[in-house]
């Protein structure tokens, strides 16, 4: 039996994501940290890590393409899951009685909008969704609540105090999967450097154009030691080696992340 690993506990949206996908055929395990189930993959202690890359409101999970680009492992798929906030408290708690709310910062950006319109709340921010549901179940204070999915009351025993509390309804995180062994898809993922000169970014993304290729993400992360020196990151749809090659002269150095699909 294959085990996938992600960060986070029972009833996070990783978990969930991971339930879809795998059901039971597979074993599926929590690691507090992005970096620990990465590592778990890289030991050969798990097959696949599951870990988020980007969300549709507050945007790039940066931890995850570090270890990416720093790591030696391969994006092998991906996979959209739809993201509805829930405001979780224990039994007997209101809305009106909350004033310490807690979940993971991506999670409270989604819902900056609701935290806003309840001043009396202070958010507060925690390593995991599910994680601070857990919490706020054993604090059994009626003045803490949890940003987190629905399914996660059931999990802890908490109250739905409010749901669908994301700043948009259209919500979704697209979630990377994993593995030490390269995959072949319609989706290819890169990270690269350019000559720190005028016109370098515009000549790359100009050579995206002359050969006809979709361009989908991308985004820029500083290099440690390098001040204002940039990594840039993109996702394209080829699997055209030739384009890739041409792509890697005009870079100062390229690493492919990964070739795969889209999982259902």
């Amino acid at each position: 039996m294959k085990t996938i690993v992600y960060q986070g506990i029972d009833g996070s949206f990783s978990y969930l994501t991971a339930k879809r996908l795998y059901g039971t055929s597979c074993q599926i395990l929590g690691f507090p940290t992005f970096k620990e189930a990465f590592e778990a993959v890289e030991k050969g202690d798990a097959d696949l890590a599951l870990l988020p890359i980007e969300n549709t409101l507050a945007g790039t999970i940066y931890e995850t393409l570090d270890l990416l680009a720093q790591g030696t492992l391969k994006i092998v798929g991906v996979a959209n899951t739809r993201v509805e906030h829930s405001l979780l408290g224990i039994p007997g708690a209101s809305i009106q009685s909350i004033r310490k709310v807690l979940s993971h910062p991506k999670a409270l950006a989604q819902v900056a909008r609701f935290i806003a319109e309840h001043p009396a709340m202070e958010a507060i921010s925690h390593y995991d969704t599910a994680g601070a549901a857990s919490d706020v179940a054993k604090a059994k204070d009626p003045s803490c609540a949890a940003i987190a999915n629905s399914a996660a009351a059931q999990t802890y025993g908490l109250e739905v105090l409010a749901q669908g509390i994301q700043d948009h309804a259209e919500n979704f995180t697209r979630f990377f999967l994993i593995s030490k062994e390269a995959t072949i898809g319609k989706k290819c993922s890169l990270c690269f450097t350019l000559a720190h000169r005028p016109g370098s970014l515009a000549a790359v993304l100009a050579f995206f154009a002359e050969h006809d290729v979709n361009l989908t993400y991308i985004v820029s992360r500083p290099i440690v030691g390098k001040p204002f020196e940039y990594m840039f990151y993109v996702d394209l749809e080829t699997q055209n080696a030739t384009f890739i090659d041409g792509l890697r002269k005009n870079t100062n150095s390229l690493k492919v992340l990964g070739t795969y699909n889209v999982i259902p």
